[in-house]
């Protein structure tokens, strides 16, 4: 079966999104009861456990850490969720839950060098960092230096969480076409911004059990309606985070004077590097000025997305 589509924007999605795929920062509340930004940019509020005011909603995690040596460290439970590489940290202590920028430095229980990989469910862990933590739900502690496994645990262990996961994760729905949103870094915050989406063609398994084929034709990109826009100061890396894990990244720019035109010149090719985190590319140096297309490729099917760099 056939169906036609419609481009859209992804619009309001990026800062949940960003707290369920596996890179990110410190934390918000310590319960299910935060909500996620409905904005299609997120600026992400920055603040010392010194400055935590004990009043508000803020994750308590890194205020609640000891500190040595300038360091701030926090016991933390790993409860991972989902097939494509979610997950949450539980702090011991208060109870709150954040999601971290994995550092290179992950050590097993024996001081032997891991990767996020291995690290398992239940596991508790010792996380070290600078105490600076993002006032979002879950909350995001993207200046982590150090992890080391402090005890192993038990999968069981980690079942009393499962309420929390059920408030902020759902198991995809295999129609929904994937959403990419963008994440940067200012001076005085890290950014999360959703894209627009064009063309794409979407396959899926219908209820019963036949294939359906989903297809939306868009203009060029000159010419979306809804064209999500993105402003910094001087060229950004740009961390590029898909719902699914996608097996090809392409993307490609032109100046921002060719908006509004029919027929477009042939584009300039923007190298994107793979992550450790298969969900997220890395966009070097972004500059303000242009419009970027980025082209997903899956074994069902490829989705066109959009943004505009302004300068700030």
């Amino acid at each position: 079966m056939r169906k036609s589509g419609k481009y859209r924007t992804a619009a309001g999605m990026a800062a949940l999104l960003l707290a369920l795929t596996a890179g990110g920062c410190a934390s918000d509340s310590g319960t299910a009861e935060g909500t996620s930004s409905s904005s299609s940019v997120e600026q992400t509020k920055t603040m010392t456990a010194g400055q935590a005011d004990s009043s508000a909603a803020s994750d308590s995690s890194v205020q609640d850490g000891s500190e040595q040596e300038g360091q701030v460290e926090n016991l933390a439970m790993y409860v991972p969720y989902g097939d494509e590489g979610g997950y949450l940290m539980v702090d011991q202590e208060s109870g709150s839950v954040f999601t971290v920028t994995m550092p290179e430095e992950i050590y097993d229980i024996d001081g032997n060098k891991i990767g996020q990989e291995d690290l398992e469910k239940g596991n508790i862990l010792r996380i070290y960092g600078n105490g600076i933590m993002m006032n979002s739900y879950p909350g995001q502690y993207p200046g982590v230096t150090k992890i080391q496994v402090e005890e192993t645990g038990s999968p069981s262990d980690a079942d009393q969480y499962q309420e929390i996961i059920d408030g902020i994760y759902q198991e995809p729905d295999p129609a929904e076409v994937p959403l990419l949103s963008l994440e940067y870094r200012t001076t005085q915050a890290i950014v999360s911004a959703a894209t627009s989406i064009g063309s794409y063609r979407w396959e899926y398994p219908a209820e019963d059990g036949t294939m359906t084929e989903e297809v939306a034709d868009a203009p060029v990109i000159s010419q979306w309606e809804v064209l999500n826009e993105i402003d910094f100061a001087e060229p950004t890396d740009l961390t590029l985070s898909f719902t699914e894990t996608p097996k090809q990244v392409t993307v490609t720019r032109w100046p921002e004077s060719v908006k509004g035109q029919a027929e477009l010149p042939e584009g300039e090719a923007v190298e994107v590097k793979e992550t450790e985190n298969a969900q997220q590319y890395l966009l070097e140096k972004a500059d303000t000025g242009y419009l970027y297309l980025v082209k997903a490729e899956w074994e069902n099917g490829y989705t066109d997305y959009g943004f505009q760099t302004i300068k700030k």
